[in-house]
């Protein structure tokens, strides 16, 4: 999240604001919380758990001072290249050949706290989901 705490305020209709500028927060005693559902969600966890984040505590070890992590994430510089194929796809059609990636090398960044694991995750989710189940 880049910005100032101060640019984070409650939404209260969605079709206001892009899915990309959604952030959710990360407990602390600087964190505005939703007031909705999600909101309601944060306070009983952090109640169940005895853990008071709305207000600083003198002990640095039980203070935190809190964050926002974006819902979604863009990578930047996303690019790609194929490692090693396999040219022939059906052995059944003598006609039809279509190469098919084995393997390729993705490189992107992100921003500080997403996680590459993720990225990759969500790319074969979506892969695999339109063939079938074979990456």
């Amino acid at each position: 999240f880049k910005g100032s705490d101060s640019d984070v305020h409650v939404v209260t209709d969605p079709n206001t604001v892009n899915i990309s500028q959604v952030v959710l927060p990360l407990p602390g005693y600087t964190i505005q919380y939703p007031t909705n559902e999600i909101g309601d969600l944060y306070r009983e966890i952090l109640a169940a758990d005895g853990v008071q984040l709305s207000v600083k505590n003198d002990s640095e070890e039980s203070s935190a001072k809190g964050s926002y992590r974006k819902l979604i994430q863009q990578a930047n510089n996303l690019k790609w290249d194929v490692v090693a194929t396999n040219e022939e796809v059906n052995s059944n059609s003598s006609t039809e050949k279509d190469p098919v990636v084995d393997a390729a090398r993705f490189t992107f960044e992100l921003e500080s706290g997403c996680y590459a694991t993720m990225m990759l995750r969500e790319l074969m989710l979506t892969t695999m989901s339109r063939g079938n189940g074979k990456c």
